[in-house]
């Protein structure tokens, strides 16, 4: 099958900072050309007047840590056409005046007409087009299918909120796309009632590196807390993750044996550490900055508790990754992971940024029993051994095809 793939975020060769995208798509994409299917992205990020680029770099990280915002380089302006994993990628960008502007309906059949010329340059035709995030996504997938006859669908990331409804022209658009998808259950009730679907959307979810899956040790017996209790965070340091509140909370509630590892980097990091110092926690708390990815897994197998709490957070493969350590994972309510993780079975949901709510949580899982809590860590994993990138790709392949409208 021919597979063409639009979105708004891609990994390139040329990103740079802290804030780089996710690679969520990159990864369906690489699966699905081991399955045989042959697969083109046109990555239409956004591009703004020049000026936008000269202001300064902390300040613009200061800003994504913020807003949650990608802002892109100026490098990223460039048009661009490479081959990778056996995809061809075409960087085509869309020029906007302010973040978070919509395109008008001229702009966008410019860009369908730019994205098609070169498709049929290189004599690929798509059987299937798939769209990733709202803008541009949804308009250019509804055109770029019609145009081929092609099968479509668009999976929204938590952006199809009734703002971005009516800007970006998505009730048009869906009319045209036959399967919608959604990033997590809670997202896929949210969308159906503000597009008025008759059939709920379906879940696109995330997968883990093969490798993870394989590798892992399918009994969990690593909770006892009698040497103290190890607690981990994997993530970047921004505002929306809340991992001031996860180390309030862990101060409030920890034995002198307690720890907690910091994984990770970002605009936020000098701040936290100034807390943590101000707190006086320098012994128990540890930042590790970024490490490589088996460095990850190591230190996540140590640990006991994983705690990731932040506000829009869509499927995050670094649940999964957790789970499959046998972590007591705690989530966000109404994230990405509500619906997946069942609190009490196998994992914990708490209130994004909700101080007291996680202080409650690590005081729930101090007072169970060492069988339990290895009772809800092994329940985590056999949750988590069927989120593998291959099994979670060819599923979201199937999702799309059985969905056809």
């Amino acid at each position: 099958m021919n597979i063409l793939i639009i979105t708004q975020l891609y990994p390139q060769l040329d990103d740079v900072g802290d804030n780089k995208p996710t690679k969520t798509v990159e990864y369906f994409a690489k699966e699905w050309v081991k399955k045989g299917h042959i697969v083109v992205v046109v990555h239409c990020p956004s591009k703004f007047p020049f000026l936008f680029y000269l202001i300064p770099p902390k300040i613009k990280n200061k800003l994504a840590g913020a807003t949650s915002n990608i802002f892109p380089s100026i490098r990223s302006r460039r048009k661009l056409v490479r081959e990778e994993f056996g995809i061809r990628v075409y960087r085509f960008p869309m020029l906007k005046l302010l973040p978070g502007d919509g395109y008008s309906t001229y702009v966008m059949q410019l860009q369908a007409k730019k994205i098609c010329e070169s498709l049929n340059k290189s004599n690929f035709e798509p059987d299937l087009v798939v769209g990733h995030f709202a803008n541009p996504s949804t308009e250019l997938t509804a055109i770029i299918a019609n145009e081929y006859g092609a099968k479509s669908s668009i999976v929204f990331h938590h952006d199809c909120t009734e703002r971005n409804i009516k800007k970006y022209r998505i009730i048009k658009s869906i009319a045209e796309i036959q399967a919608i998808g959604a990033r997590s259950v809670i997202e896929s009730e949210e969308i159906k009632k503000r597009l008025k679907l008759e059939k709920t959307p379906f879940v696109c979810y995330s997968g883990v590196p093969n490798d993870a899956v394989q590798n892992v040790k399918i009994t969990c017996n690593k909770q006892d807390f009698s040497e103290g209790i190890r607690h981990i965070y994997v993530g970047s340091l921004i505002k929306r993750k809340h991992l001031d509140v996860v180390i309030k909370s862990f101060l409030s509630t920890a034995g002198e044996k307690d720890s907690l590892t910091v994984v990770g980097g970002g605009p936020e990091e000098d701040s936290l550490k100034l807390l943590v110092n101000k707190l006086k926690a320098n012994n128990r708390i540890i930042f590790t900055g970024r490490i490589p990815r088996d460095e990850v897994l190591k230190k996540m197998g140590e640990a006991q508790v994983f705690t990731l709490i932040s506000h829009g957070e869509t499927f995050g493969m670094v649940y999964i990754e957790a789970m499959l350590q046998g972590c007591l994972t705690i989530a966000s309510k109404g994230g990405g992971f509500d619906g997946l993780i069942q609190d009490g079975i196998n994992g914990f949901i708490c209130e994004p940024g909700n101080q007291k709510c996680l202080e409650n949580v690590y005081k729930r899982i101090a007072g169970m029993t060492t069988e339990e809590r290895n009772k809800i860590g092994q329940a985590a994993i056999d949750v988590a051994v069927h989120f593998s990138e291959s099994e979670v790709a060819e599923r979201y392949l199937d999702d799309i095809l059985k969905n056809q409208r």
